[in-house]
């Protein structure tokens, strides 16, 4: 029924996915634990070459080195999130005033006629459906009401965990100083856990893995905060209300394999239309055709020369994750997609049809 020299040749991709699975289950069951010295992990690997320079350069000692690089980078960190959270904060308290006062601004007065005339065609259609649903419109009313409630209890809640949060950062910049200043001898154990042929199977990897590891991620976080600052920018000047947060949620919808920052861009450019700023939504809708122009131009010098990953499986990832609606669903099938891709690239697992399955 079966032939038994396909699946034994497809076996190394059922341990790879058994043994994918094991890890990422382990990491998620202990990721507030981890986090922070993952964290530090990470910033000190981002470091190293800066911490070589300043060696170098510098003529610092390694510890030296690697303070005064892993502190300034933590402040410059710090400062940029707290300037990002401040502004955040201010927009998401003016948007709970003015959805508490009723002080959004008013529609144009076209299109206010054209919701009295609609709101009196259907008083004429049917007088009779407010009185027969108005359990359901007051419970809607309610929950409404409620949506501000929750999202000031939510602020609420981040300033309650805030000495967890002063805890973590202060773990992960220790962790990261330690990691950083002893980065060599670290790699060097880790090193000795794995034997010579698999260190040549990591290396080979490694080679491999420019369109799908480090430097494929790295394009693509660039790719997509060059989104948001091109959002944040471009809404700034026209004055849009909530600039910081709607490039934000800009970022993530920029994620989208076939939506992408029109679904966020393209209500708002809509909504300012409705109120009568009709320069404003030009210039929304103006502003995103540059978005699309630059990323146009920008991914391909980035990523042209990479092995990228098919639309298919990041689009998929996606699927899975909304249709779960876990976040976790995207990050484990994001990370078995792009470690496949990488391992097969090398040579280490095989691909999933046949060479002599080809036409």
């Amino acid at each position: 029924m079966f032939q038994i020299k396909e699946l034994k040749r497809l076996a190394p991709l059922v341990v790879f996915f058994a043994v994918y699975s094991l890890i990422f289950l382990l990491w998620k069951a202990t990721f507030l634990y981890s986090l922070p010295f993952l964290l530090g992990l990470l910033i000190a690997a981002v470091l190293q070459p800066v911490i070589k320079w300043a060696e170098e350069k510098l003529h610092l000692s390694r510890a030296a080195a690697s303070g005064v690089i892993t502190v300034t980078a933590l402040i410059l960190l710090l400062a940029g999130l707290i300037f990002i959270t401040v502004l955040g904060v201010r927009e998401l308290a003016g948007f709970l005033i003015k959805a508490t006062n009723d002080g959004f601004p008013e529609f144009s007065p076209p299109v206010r006629s054209f919701f009295s005339w609609l709101g009196d065609t259907f008083r004429q259609i049917d007088a009779d459906f407010l009185e027969r649903n108005r359990e359901q419109l007051m419970e809607f009313l309610k929950n409404s009401a409620g949506l501000a409630m929750a999202a000031l209890n939510g602020v609420l809640a981040v300033l309650a965990s805030l000495p967890l949060l002063l805890t973590m950062a202060l773990v992960t910049g220790f962790s990261a100083f330690f990691i950083a200043k002893d980065f060599d001898v670290l790699r060097s154990w880790a090193r000795g856990f794995i034997s010579d042929k698999a260190a040549g199977k990591l290396r080979l990897a490694t080679a491999h893995s420019s369109g799908t590891g480090k430097k494929y991620l790295l394009s693509y976080v660039f790719i997509y905060f060059l989104g948001f600052c091109e959002a944040f920018i471009i809404l700034s000047i026209l004055n849009v209300p909530y600039p910081l947060i709607t490039a934000v949620i800009t970022c993530f919808a920029d994620i989208l394999p076939v939506l992408g920052p029109g679904i966020v861009l393209g209500p708002v450019a809509v909504w300012q239309a409705l109120t009568g700023s009709y320069g404003r939504a030009l210039g929304v809708l103006v502003g995103w055709m540059v978005m699309g122009s630059v990323r146009q131009v920008v991914e391909p010098k980035l990523v042209a020369s990479t092995a990228k990953l098919h639309p298919l499986t990041m689009l998929s990832a996606v699927y899975f994750s909304l249709t779960a609606g876990s976040l976790w669903v995207l990050i484990y099938t994001a990370g078995l997609f792009m470690l496949y891709s990488l391992f097969r690239n090398a040579g280490i697992l095989p691909g999933l049809i046949s060479p002599s399955s080809s036409p």
